[in-house]
């Protein structure tokens, strides 16, 4: 099961951006409703416990980072908890997330997301 997420450039956010609080705080809050709603959308449910692993897409190729994607990821991961597709986002219900490359986004200056999960047969 899969869901995919396209991320515009203003509310990207990378490990390595030192972003003033009120500026990372829009963008967490813009990031989890966008999630949300994709997963209202998609009339997503996924038991848990679940193995979580984001494909970060980039809008152009050359050398990446995935792990630095992570405040991005983690603000998604928290709209899918507001959207009720697990009760929580701690390590009893999800684990991961596990980061890697996805394929170049075809958005000039877009990112995309695409969080897939894997129901575990055992909790942890």
């Amino acid at each position: 099961m899969t869901l995919t997420i396209d991320i515009p450039p203003n509310e990207w956010m990378s490990a390595n951006d030192r972003p003033h609080w009120a500026a990372k705080a829009r963008r967490t809050r813009a990031l989890r409703h966008r999630a949300a709603w994709a997963a209202r959308q998609a009339r997503l449910t996924v038991p848990t416990p679940v193995l979580v692993v984001a494909q970060i897409g980039y809008p152009r190729n050359g050398k990446a980072d995935p792990g630095n994607a992570a405040p991005t990821v983690k603000a998604l991961l928290d709209g899918l908890t507001d959207a009720g597709v697990w009760p929580d986002d701690d390590s009893a219900h999800v684990i991961g997330p596990d980061y890697r490359r996805g394929p170049k986004t075809d958005r000039a200056g877009w990112h995309a997301v695409t969080l897939t999960f894997t129901q575990q047969s055992v909790p942890f």
